[in-house]
């Protein structure tokens, strides 16, 4: 018995030891996986930026999910989840405007509103140009994708976000290329 238990445990031991080791120089990864990693590495360390702020200058939330998916044609599609805070919004009456969707957007991309502190009109601060610039810096700053590549890419972007009200039926949901200056209601 105990013969059959010290075999096991050295063969155990030796298989540990003398296992093939990974080669990682001969493996690579497709650029669409390297995409998705910078896109979620982005999203992970932005997406605080939506609640900053959040209840004083714009909607409080209380949580925020996401996914990021590439499809066949390299068609970058976003899909963030914003779920408004339900101790707040349970009782006041305030229901989930597009603006709302667009200063999430907003938010996460370049930590702007985009819209005037008072009367919450589009102020023109996150335009195209802008936007462009922060994935270009924030996602796209990889060395072998081109000038054209990173172009095209940004215009296959695009971004799906859906404003959870502790009601569900004043939840709002809107979709657009992610440079669009305002979203459009889906």
């Amino acid at each position: 018995m105990k013969f059959k238990s010290f075999f096991l445990v050295f063969l155990l031991i030796s298989n540990i030891c003398f296992a093939r080791s990974i080669e990682l120089e001969q493996k690579s990864i497709s650029l669409r996986d390297f995409i998705i990693l910078k896109a979620e590495l982005f999203m992970n360390e932005n997406i605080k930026n939506v609640f900053l702020g959040g209840g004083v200058f714009s909607v409080a939330y209380q949580n925020m999910h996401y996914k990021i998916n590439i499809d066949e044609n390299d068609k970058i599609s976003i899909f963030v989840d914003a779920v408004m805070d339900k101790k707040r919004y349970r009782s006041k009456k305030y229901y989930p405007k597009l603006r709302d969707c667009s200063q999430v957007r907003n938010k996460i991309f370049m930590n702007k509103y985009g819209y005037s502190f008072l009367r919450q009109r589009f102020n023109n601060l996150v335009n195209e140009e802008n936007l462009e610039n922060a994935l270009n810096q924030g996602i796209f700053n990889i060395s072998s994708l081109d000038k054209d590549t990173k172009k095209r890419l940004i215009e296959n972007m695009e971004i799906n976000i859906n404003v959870i009200h502790p009601k569900s039926e004043k939840s709002l949901s809107c979709s657009g290329k992610i440079t669009d200056s305002e979203l459009f209601i889906k």
